[in-house]
């Protein structure tokens, strides 16, 4: 296609495109659109296909001078943009300018579009990034023992002579009466002292009794009992405890050890264990220097982003977040956001498009890339974190058309890996953490105090 391109400046991060298309490609667009119409259209006094051209002009000028100019300006901006690589257009254009379309004349057209900054950046080698030392102690060591060691509890009857305790499982003889009605009469149920279901409310009286015992006593059942008839229903209940079931933790020895994978008995298991706590560590402390980083490079170079991208880099927060919600247990259709959960959200979206824009200009600067070989091994990492195969985590970035996403995010991985090796990084520990924290914190309230004071005055 024929047009002419003039690019105009309007801030760094706004351009106008101002397009002519000769007079010669309007009047052929023109005539194939007509040339179709003519053997389309069905007019009184015409057969099909011999329409003259000035009457379908005269019935259906507006619409088909409509028609060509958007697929002329279409086509016109998709060849430009495809052209204009470097321009890096972000978000949605805009038609902010249009003439006429007529034949034997060019038509002119301006699209507003927004790019991303082009930065050159400087001093991003060599700064000095603090984080704090990753350290396992003792506590936390017993503390997943004590997890991996719930994991293999099992329900087993209660042999010892002991009452029920708040988490035991009862088998007992049930009774609940009120104003002289029988109500429910079980002669054997099985009643959870933590979450039961059915008679929330029963293990006031199930608690502290013996196996064998029988107990009268007036208990309310709850409102999220399953049985509607019985919900907050005040109640004369008689029990008998015939049996019981508690969650057995098991005991750590070598042969549990042994059994649940790891070499050399109960030290081994330590050993292994404390060795994935402090991977787990030092992953976290190196998670907290590359923020720390990024901050440093946000805080040193401020400029403008396009709202397109902060909106992107909101929605991916939101999502996020949502997720988060879901897995806790929160219906997905009913998750809202508070107002200040939203504005928090949008201050990260903006430190996040800010973060991408200084990554992608280093990584241009330092000749950084994503190579097939980078997509193949993070598919390969994708698959194994979610238990399937590269095949189905490949169709699903094809069906999506999701690939050009996880090339932008490998290239910030590896952006920023190699801006963490080239920075003077030091380690401190928690309580000095906890210190400049508290000195940061106590900064910025002076600070936006002063402020408030500056304003009244």
């Amino acid at each position: 296609m024929q047009y002419d391109l003039q690019i105009e400046d309007v801030s760094p991060i706004r351009r106008r495109l101002v397009f002519t298309v000769p007079a010669e490609q309007v009047n052929s667009e023109l005539d194939l659109a007509y040339k179709s119409l003519r053997r389309r259209a069905r007019l009184p006094g015409f057969r099909p296909g011999k329409a003259p051209r000035r009457v379908l002009e005269a019935r259906f000028g507006k619409q088909v001078q409509s028609d060509v100019g958007s697929r002329l300006i279409q086509q016109a901006f998709s060849e430009a943009a495809r052209e204009l690589e470097d321009l890096e257009i972000a978000g949605q254009p805009a038609v902010e300018e249009q003439g006429p379309i007529k034949a034997g004349s060019a038509l002119t057209f301006a699209i507003g579009v927004d790019v991303k900054p082009r930065l050159e950046l400087e001093g991003y080698t060599g700064l000095e990034v603090e984080y704090v030392a990753a350290e396992v102690s003792d506590a936390d060591l017993d503390a997943t023992i004590a997890r991996v060691l719930q994991g293999q509890a099992r329900i087993a009857e209660v042999t010892e002579d002991r009452p029920v305790q708040a988490g035991d499982r009862v088998l007992a003889s049930v009774r609940l009466e009120a104003d002289g009605e029988v109500l429910a009469d079980e002669a054997g149920t099985m009643v959870l002292t933590e979450g039961e279901r059915y008679y929330p409310g029963l293990e006031s009286l199930l608690i502290g009794a013996s196996k064998g015992e029988r107990r009268t006593g007036t208990v309310t059942i709850g409102a999220t009992s399953q049985y509607e008839h019985l919900q907050g229903k005040e109640v004369e209940a008689t029990v008998e405890i015939l049996s019981m079931q508690a969650l057995t933790v098991p005991e750590l020895d070598d042969a549990l050890a042994e059994e649940l994978g790891y070499e050399g008995g109960v030290e081994g298991m330590k050993a292994a264990l404390r060795m994935r706590l402090q991977e787990q560590a030092d992953e976290a402390s190196r998670t907290q220097a590359r923020v720390a980083l990024l901050q440093k490079l946000v805080d040193a170079n401020q400029f403008d982003v396009p709202q397109a991208l902060i909106d992107e880099q909101l929605q991916a927060l939101i999502e996020e977040l949502r997720i988060r919600k879901a897995y806790a247990g929160a219906d997905p259709r009913s998750i809202r956001f508070s107002d200040a959960e939203m504005a928090d959200l949008r201050q990260r979206a903006l430190f996040a498009a800010r973060a991408s824009v200084i990554l992608a200009t280093v990584a241009r600067q330092e000749g950084i890339e994503a190579t097939d070989q980078d997509i193949d091994a993070k598919i390969e990492e994708i698959a194994a974190s979610r238990g399937q195969n590269a095949s189905q985590i490949r169709a699903y970035l094809q069906r999506e058309q999701a690939f050009d996403v996880l090339r932008t995010r490998i290239l910030e991985e590896k952006t920023l890996e190699w801006l963490l090796e080239h920075a003077e990084l030091k380690t401190v520990s928690p309580a000095e953490a906890a210190a400049a924290a508290e000195a940061a914190a106590e900064a910025a309230a002076e600070a936006a105090a002063e402020e408030a004071a500056a304003e009244e005055t």
